[in-house]
């Protein structure tokens, strides 16, 4: 009669590795169509900036190594990356049109930044928990940003 030493072993790690992972819910929700307070609930902290896509060239992806952005609870915008930096810049928030969103109207996020000219992004969704926002522009450049830890 054959024995089964191993059995025991397989069941015991499936046990430590059903237990041991606490899987969270990823978030996945459209921000631009929300209340102010609740867009500002979901973004606010430090995210770490992967990558840029769009634009002119639609499909052309930009990577961006150790860039972050952060939105602070007093309306600020914090963004460092290798093109610029731009510290503790005032963010008003402005009710109006968003271009790309086939003229739905959303909470974009302006500010005056270098070379002293206006930015206006829409934030579009968090989804499988990266925030995705974009510029408010006809050939707009996405941004893809992970909640830093």
């Amino acid at each position: 009669m054959r024995k089964y030493h191993f059995l025991p072993v397989i069941l015991f790690a499936s046990m430590l590795t059903i237990s041991g992972c606490k899987k969270e819910t990823p978030i996945n929700i459209i921000l631009y169509d929300k209340p102010l307070t609740t867009i500002k609930s979901y973004i606010h902290g430090k995210w770490n900036l992967i990558y840029g896509k769009g634009g002119i060239c639609g499909t052309c992806v930009f990577p961006c190594n150790n860039c972050t952005v952060e939105f602070t609870t007093d309306d600020r915008f914090i963004s460092k990356s290798f093109v610029v930096t731009t510290d503790t810049t005032k963010i008003t928030w402005i009710k109006d049109i968003g271009m790309y969103l086939q003229d739905d109207s959303t909470y974009l996020m302006t500010f005056y930044a270098y070379p002293y000219f206006r930015h206006a992004y829409v934030i579009d969704k968090i989804y499988y928990d990266t925030l995705i926002y974009h510029d408010n522009a006809s050939d707009p450049m996405f941004y893809y940003c992970v909640k830093s830890k």
